[in-house]
């Protein structure tokens, strides 16, 4: 008997694999594209800098710098979009100029929206904010891929408390 168990057992191993295998080689893989942000930076207007959390509340006149790493997982990348009350915060995207290749003509950093080339699977840059009024603020971001309705795009914000 229970050498019955371990080939039943190596048979639905095998087959899993095989299943796996095949569905990983096929091209119509779709996914929601991924925002992964790393440590938030401050400059308050001492000059003195440290790393924040997205929860902590910041001054009027803080400068803020969120890494970004914006991945389109099996799909290309189509558009990112920043957006939020510019009478309370400035913002805008800052880029490495290794990066530039990736973005379309219509780009526009310094508004908050980049528009990429075909091709561009992963995309690093920093938002850049500075609070201009207190009280609690949303701030949207939108990410867009190829997938499709179903899979993008990827909407998510974060609220600023400014004090």
């Amino acid at each position: 008997m229970p050498h019955i168990m371990k080939r039943i057992l190596l048979y639905a191993v095998v087959a899993l694999a095989a299943i796996s295998l095949t569905s990983c080689l096929e091209s119509n893989n779709q996914a929601t594209p991924v925002i992964q942000a790393g440590y938030l930076t401050r400059v308050n207007a001492a000059g003195v800098c440290d790393t924040i959390s997205f929860a902590d509340t910041l001054q009027v006149a803080d400068t803020l710098r969120v890494p970004l790493a914006l991945w389109g997982v099996y799909n290309n990348l189509t558009t990112f979009q920043v957006t939020a009350d510019t009478s309370v915060i400035s913002y805008q995207l800052l880029n490495d100029s290794s990066y530039l290749h990736l973005l379309d003509k219509s780009s526009a950093p310094e508004k908050g929206y980049l528009r990429f080339l075909t091709g561009c699977l992963l995309f690093e840059t920093n938002l850049q904010y500075i609070p201009k009024k207190t009280g609690d603020y949303e701030v949207h971001l939108t990410l867009a891929s190829d997938a499709g309705d179903k899979y993008s795009p990827l909407e998510a914000y974060f609220v600023v408390h400014i004090r």
